[in-house]
């Protein structure tokens, strides 16, 4: 038996009395849970405790504290209660080997870069992800056709390119942006999600992690540099079953998923791409080809005065420029989140809102009698142009 074995084993044979509110259990409600368990020693690991409890490590981990508490045996030896909770979710171990998967893919697929790409022109290509809510289901169309549908846009953004650079572009820079809700969360954002997903938050993590892997691996040898770029949604909140959120602002899906990428790209040894991903920043900017970019989800418009989601847009963009935020001087600025696509100009900046790539949505089919087509912005910045971009495409997955 492992050490592991004769300590659980050890434990359950003991017959001494178990402190009040300390009596051993394991429960739990939807995707979240609770424990208490009991080890006669004090080297735990998650793991551990985990399994004592019942919950399949592979998919469940610890959230929050651990509390401790030492009770004397008997014998005058020490036992050890663990108290914690628990909820659905990748650990640490299973990212690990997700990761190294990614890398083994990317080191199979390793193409020479583009050849003949004119660096004197200073212009970046940019593909653009939004709202791809991975594990969002609408009655038959689901996770499996918003992963073609990703996929198509990619493919599109490739031969686009080509063409571009067919027609005398240069462009060698490409920028690889997300603008959050990459994956659709398990629960908290409205009160009948649970009963509409198809993954739970684990395979939402490990598909858009690929989808991100498939994209960046197939746009970066295109060009002579590339920079990827990412900010949190409101849907890679880490948030119970109350709607509330339980961590930071840093706890955010669409941000970690892009840490686990990047190592994957190191581990296949292709450094060679810039990585931006904030820490607990919900609004970066950065300059491409000259042009000062903003990129935020959106969801921060919610808090701004009523009207539409542009008017929303403008009011918050104003007073992050004026309190000069991270997003002063911003030129243009890219988010998502009301999950249809416009385009405002404010003499030369720009506000481009980003069109979804969910299945769509039957409560606002519902409310308003519409749905909104679903695709993937891809443009050129280039500081030359008055508006700091143009070859500005909306890529149709149907197509």
């Amino acid at each position: 038996m492992t050490n592991l074995s004769n300590d659980l084993a050890s434990a359950a044979q003991s017959s001494e009395k178990v402190p009040a509110g300390w009596e051993p259990y394991a429960e739990e409600v939807g995707r979240i849970g609770s424990a208490i368990v009991r080890l006669p020693r004090p080297d735990h690991t998650e793991r551990d405790l985990l399994t004592q409890a019942g919950f399949d490590p592979a998919l469940w981990r610890i959230r929050g504290p651990i509390n401790t508490r030492r009770w004397m045996r008997y014998d005058q030896e020490w036992l050890y209660y663990y108290k914690f909770d628990v909820e659905q979710g990748e650990t640490a171990e299973a990212r690990e080997l997700s990761v190294d998967d990614l890398a083994k893919f990317i080191r199979s697929r390793r193409r020479k870069p583009l050849s003949g790409v004119q660096t004197e022109v200073d212009s970046t290509y940019a593909y653009l992800a939004s709202d791809w809510q991975i594990g969002k289901a609408l009655g038959d169309v689901g996770t499996e056709q918003t992963i073609q549908r990703v996929s198509d846009t990619v493919d599109q953004a490739v031969a686009d390119i080509k063409a571009l650079r067919r027609a005398g572009y240069g462009m060698p820079h490409g920028f690889f942006g997300a603008l959050g809700d990459l994956g659709e969360g398990t629960c908290g954002f409205y009160p009948n999600q649970a009963f509409t997903i198809d993954l739970n938050r684990r395979d939402q993590n490990r598909i858009v992690r690929e989808l991100v892997t498939y994209a960046v691996d197939s746009l970066a040898p295109l060009f002579d540099k590339f920079t990827v770029a990412t900010v949190g949604g409101n849907h890679g909140e880490n948030r119970s079953l109350g709607g509330k959120v339980t961590t930071d602002e840093s706890d955010n899906d669409d941000v970690a998923q892009f840490e686990a990428v990047r190592e994957a790209f190191t581990r296949a040894g292709d450094p060679g791409i810039d990585w931006v991903i904030p820490r607990d920043e919900l609004a970066i900017q950065v300059n491409l080809a000259g042009v000062q970019i903003g990129m935020t989800h959106g969801h921060l418009f919610q808090r701004g005065p009523g009207g539409t989601a542009q008017r929303k847009a403008f009011e918050w963009w104003k007073d992050q420029d004026f309190g000069m935020q991270e997003l002063r001087g911003t030129q243009i600025l890219l988010s998502a989140h009301f999950h249809h696509y416009s385009n405002v100009n404010y003499g030369t900046r720009s506000a481009i809102q980003m069109p979804p790539m969910d299945p769509g949505s039957k409560w606002f089919r519902d409310i308003k009698g519409q749905d909104s087509p679903a695709g993937a912005v891809v443009m050129r910045f280039d500081s030359s142009k008055r508006l700091g971009y143009d070859h500005l495409r909306i890529l149709d997955p149907s197509a």
